[in-house]
């Protein structure tokens, strides 16, 4: 009976920290059906009336990255002085009006207007969910709770490019509309971040929004004590941009920084660029719609498999085991290529598609979900929007520079040049993370912040 008892209240303290912690992670949805998008749309935009060219469908690709970098520097200011939730709420408005832009469009300019929108919402998402969810996560949970956005961003990219597949793109953008609207009564049902409370003088209401968070029968007198000595030390050092280099929050910055560059000149736009080639060189006769949603498929599963695992083996021992294995790939990638245009490939079809679905597989359980998770643990509560902020600026310009690089990359250094190279920076990033990376698993934000300061 006494087991039975203690597993209800562990149950009964998880339970709303889990509701909240899905609700915000929605908002990766959202930000999935805005990268998916662009894939299916933009051969349908061709075919189209508006019969668009090439370099307007890649406009309205690169429309996104460019407006999400914008939003995360927007978003630190605005979840700082309005709060977490109430940020959520507001995201939701130029979400909803980007879609409707796009479904309504009747020549070009409304639809990377729209684009603007959406992608600015993009970026204000992946600033404050994952500093929702690190703020009101216990450490048990806080890594599964976080690496669920990313896992929602790979759903929303999947059913993008299945609902794409059989409707066209205005339809598209009008089921997005619908499924990015739903967010917002989403966050009408959690509480505010106790942290924020706090920071603001509102203790009532912290202490309410901690016991809901822990469950009508948690003694929450030590973890708000903890949390309002932590906040009082912010509160005494008010930070701005400048406070990011300072002794205590250098190394975290440095950190989380690194990792956002690690993710994205880990090549992985080059390869899911390459996917139909891949296929074809495969001797697949799937066509590409098909080969996209298997990619997305891939990606989805493989992010569960890294919510499963992130609080059982640790953030450090998954991005060792990300980096290392995308490295391999990658080189297998980089030797097909090279052995195709020597005319030697004929009997390594196979090579690409395994090497794909492995790297795809790698990049899910580590390099994709974690860099996110972690910038909600590694900054202190008072540079958390700042350094949030800039840290996802910087992710997105960092894609916006891939994507608008690669082509002229392929042309200097061949395909079998461009794979190699990422595989030279995803093997720089083993021996980073080995030496440098610090691991969050099982501590407490106040721990966290205290190793730093130490």
């Amino acid at each position: 009976m006494e087991g039975s008892s203690g597993d209800a209240a562990t149950s009964s303290s998880l339970r709303n920290q889990v509701l909240a912690s899905i609700c915000a992670t929605y908002g990766g949805l959202a930000n999935g059906l805005s990268v998916g998008y662009s894939s299916p749309a933009g051969p349908d935009l061709q075919r189209s009336q508006l019969q668009l060219d090439d370099p307007q469908v890649a406009l309205i690709g690169s429309m996104m990255p460019l407006g999400a970098l914008f939003g995360g520097l927007a978003c630190g200011w605005c979840m700082e002085r309005l709060g977490r939730r109430t940020t959520m709420l507001l995201v939701s408005v130029p979400n909803v009006l980007g879609w409707l832009l796009i479904t309504y469009a009747a020549s070009f300019g409304p639809i990377v207007a729209g684009r603007l929108l959406a992608g600015f919402a993009t970026g204000c998402c992946t600033v404050v969910v994952p500093a929702y969810v690190g703020e009101v996560c216990e450490p048990r949970v806080r890594g599964t709770m976080g690496a669920g956005f990313q896992f929602q961003a790979t759903l929303g990219v999947l059913i993008a490019y299945i609902i794409g597949k059989y409707v066209h793109w205005n339809s598209l953008a009008i089921a997005c509309a619908i499924m990015v609207a739903v967010w917002a009564p989403l966050a009408c049902l959690i509480c505010e971040t106790p942290v924020w409370l706090l920071e603001h003088g509102r203790d009532a209401q912290a202490l309410e929004a901690l016991q809901w968070l822990r469950g009508p029968d948690a003694d929450v007198g030590a973890e708000l004590k903890s949390l309002r000595e932590q906040t009082e030390h912010g509160a005494s050092n008010k930070a701005t941009v400048m406070d990011l280099f300072s002794r205590d929050n250098r190394r975290p910055f440095v950190m989380g920084m690194m990792l956002m560059l690690l993710q994205q000149l880990s090549g992985v736009n080059a390869v899911i660029f390459y996917t139909v080639n891949i296929f074809e060189d495969a001797g697949s006769s799937i066509d590409s719609d098909l080969a996209t949603i298997i990619v997305g498929l891939v990606q989805s599963v493989s992010t569960f498999a890294a919510v499963v695992l992130v609080d059982r083996l640790g953030r450090k021992v998954l991005l060792l085991l990300s980096d290392g294995v995308m490295a391999v790939c990658l080189l297998a990638l980089g030797v097909y290529f090279y052995m195709e245009s020597a005319g030697t490939a004929d009997d390594l079809g196979w090579l690409p598609l395994v090497s794909l679905m492995l790297y795809i597989f790698a990049f899910s359980i580590g390099l994709g979900p974690i860099p996110w998770l972690m910038m909600s643990e590694l900054f202190a509560p008072e540079v958390k929007g700042a350094a949030g902020g800039i840290a996802t600026a910087f992710n997105w310009t960092l894609a916006f520079i891939v994507t608008l690089t690669f082509e002229p990359l392929v042309e200097g250094i061949t395909e079998a040049g461009v794979f190699w190279l990422f595989a030279a920076i995803c093997f720089g990033g083993v021996c980073y993370v080995t030496v440098f990376a610090y691991e969050t698993k099982g501590k407490t934000l106040q721990e966290i912040q205290e190793h730093f300061r130490s």
